[in-house]
């Protein structure tokens, strides 16, 4: 599929501020294990400007701006939260912009139901030309079920942390659909963003091929016990523990007898422990002459997120070689 110049320099712009967003996120991530709202609302700025210039240059149809409206309010939800009655009735002059922010959203997306989807035929809307208007408003409003599942997987705690969700969200507006960018090879299947959240699930695949390389290396695979761990954990000196984003796996358990005696565990606590608690189980594996012990490192998502922004460029949609290496596509 070609692409006018105007467009190809979106398509590119794109991928070059998704890059540098996420190079710098991942950064963050790994150094504090968080990432500010401030950073998010710098780079979404940009996502949104971009956006504004595509829907300019494929249409001149007011319905899909206020749609754009639409999403725009139902992601910044996330960033800067809903308007307060308390507030409003203050007279807080930003609660009232999002509120009639909202309200022009609201109206896009029925003007545009009304426009362009046929009632008696809904299933017509699969078969518009993506360059039409209709076409070019359903790609824009589709962008809100994808950022619903978006926060729903942050919700039920799929996505653990707060910086890959708005990280997520922040791919569904910078890069709403494949209309600007052509991967170097293979084709598109999936939005952007789930392509992206894939790429980056693979890199997890690879995780416990390099953590059993990494343990059988370094000594750590002494008892069957320690087969069972290396796939997912590694040994860590006890007097470094509390100074990496880890959780610590062993602890001294005192059976029946009241014979105490080190346990690993599968599974890392349900509930993190303060500084104080992780402190008395580290003393506690010491009364034991341990010097190390079984740890799993909190991976952030962004750093597998991260390198999965290069492969989108080269290889565009994972699920698409999946379908066409299976002769499914």
């Amino acid at each position: 599929m070609g692409l006018s110049a105007s467009l190809a320099v979106l398509g590119w712009t794109r991928m070059t501020i998704l890059i540098g967003c996420f190079a710098g996120a991942a950064h963050l991530d790994n150094k504090q294990r968080s990432v500010p709202n401030s950073y998010w609302k710098v780079w979404i700025k940009s996502a949104v400007l971009i956006w504004l210039l595509e829907i300019a240059i494929r249409t001149d149809d007011w319905i899909t701006y206020c749609t754009m409206a639409a999403v725009l309010a139902y992601g910044s939800t996330s960033l800067i939260g809903t308007p307060a009655i308390a507030d409003l009735k203050r007279g807080s002059w930003i609660d009232w912009a999002v509120l009639v922010w909202y309200g022009v959203g609201i109206y896009g997306i029925f003007s545009g139901v009304l426009e362009y989807v046929p009632i008696d035929d809904l299933v017509s809307i699969l078969s518009f030309n993506v360059d039409s208007k209709e076409g070019i408003w359903l790609q824009t409003i589709l962008v809100i079920p994808v950022m619903f599942f978006i926060k729903m997987a942050w919700k039920l705690r799929l996505l653990h942390g707060g910086a890959d969700a708005k990280a997520l969200l922040l791919v569904a507006v910078l890069i709403p659909s494949w209309a600007t960018f052509v991967p170097f090879n293979g084709s598109t299947f999936v939005p952007p963003v789930f392509a992206l959240l894939v790429w980056g699930g693979l890199g997890f695949f690879l995780l416990p091929i390099s953590l059993i390389l990494h343990n059988i290396i370094e000594g750590n695979v002494k008892t069957f016990q320690d087969i069972t761990m290396i796939w997912h954990a590694t040994r860590m000196p006890l007097d470094e523990i509390t100074d990496n984003f880890v959780w610590l796996l062993d602890e001294v358990i005192i059976s029946p007898e009241g014979d105490p005696s080190i346990v690993s565990s599968l599974q890392p606590p349900k509930k993190t422990p303060s500084r104080e608690e992780l402190m008395i189980k580290i003393e506690e594996l010491r009364l034991m002459d341990a010097e190390d012990a079984w740890v799993t490192k909190k991976y952030p998502l962004l750093s597998y997120i991260f390198p999965g922004t290069i492969l989108l460029m080269i290889l565009g949609d994972p699920i698409w070689w999946i379908l066409y290496l299976t002769g499914l596509s």
